[in-house]
């Protein structure tokens, strides 16, 4: 008579169950609907006004495997001037604002920019997101500012992308993409282009990210369907994953990066082994500010956004 424990070998021996498949690997998902993810039609309004007056092209060829890093817009200029518009539903509305302390742009622009990383990477895409963690930096050129960390982010070789709203009514112009001068346009700034709309690239006399590198994309104005997507706790999260699915596409398009499952909820982790360890790669969750603060000619007058 076997041993329950040698019986329960032979079982597993003769079972038809692959024991050792890969669920990290993409041929091993089960087909869609799997891996799909909640989303919503999200209405993001006119696009910007000023596509007519685009005076760029972005040319430049990226590597797919680009580090890119993506920014709230914002984030560390709070109760200054250029903190970001309020919003309809505030300004005019009344409504309370998402967050005390800052403006619902910046909340907005700090939850998409999350959503675009996390989403970005189930995609393939070298991406992460940086939050300075610091909601007023009056020096624009200290280290831990979007503008100093995507700045080193670009010099390095990098794409940095700040997520912004645009400002509700006449004062907003649209979606669209201020793209980055420093650097040169790119291929990924010209998808986005196409997607979303587009400004000048010396929009309001050049504004200081682009000046440093950094593009940056106004997803709509904060008013309307948009926002009330947003607010909404019903249909919030699939809002985010509509607009982060869209930037996230547009981008990996742009590369040349195929496109897999999205993986929402996240597959299992499993031990690594050679099938899998050379095709998984652990990402920071942010980059880290440098110890000291770094001098640079650019003026660090904060502009103004037009959201």
């Amino acid at each position: 008579m076997l041993f329950r424990p040698a019986l329960a070998f032979v079982l597993l021996l003769i079972s038809p169950v692959p024991l050792a498949q890969p669920l990290l690997a993409q041929a091993a998902l089960p087909p869609r609907p799997y891996g799909q993810f909640l989303r919503v039609k999200v209405n993001t309004g006119e696009r910007s006004r000023l596509t007519v007056k685009k005076n760029w092209l972005g040319k430049r060829r990226l590597n797919p495997t680009v580090p890119i890093l993506v920014l709230a817009g914002h984030a560390d200029s709070q109760r200054m001037s250029g903190s970001g518009t309020n919003g309809y539903a505030v300004a005019v509305r009344g409504a309370r604002p998402m967050q005390p302390g800052m403006t619902d742009e910046t909340f907005w622009n700090l939850k998409t920019a999350q959503r675009i990383a996390r989403l970005g990477r189930q995609r393939g895409l070298d991406i992460r997101f940086y939050d300075p963690g610091v909601r007023t930096i009056y020096n624009a050129d200290d280290p831990r500012t979007n503008w100093s960390t995507g700045r080193r982010h670009v010099q390095a070789g990098g794409y940095a992308l700040e997520i912004h709203y645009d400002a509700y009514g006449r004062d907003g112009y649209g979606s669209g993409v201020i793209p980055r001068v420093y650097g040169g346009q790119t291929v990924i700034d010209e998808h986005l282009a196409k997607e979303f709309g587009s400004f000048p690239y010396d929009f309001r006399g050049m504004l200081g990210a682009p000046k440093r590198g950094i593009t940056m994309l106004e997803v709509g104005k904060l008013e309307g369907d948009l926002e009330n997507k947003l607010r909404n706790p019903a249909t919030r999260d699939g809002a985010l994953n509509t607009l982060a699915d869209r930037v996230v596409n547009t981008i990996a398009q742009a590369l040349g990066v195929p496109e897999p499952f999205f993986q929402m909820p996240s597959l299992p982790t499993l031990p690594a082994n050679r099938a899998t360890a050379s095709q998984q790669r652990s990402l920071p969750a942010q980059i880290p500010p440098p110890p000291a603060i770094e001098r640079h000619p650019l003026a660090v007058t904060r502009y103004p956004s037009s959201g």
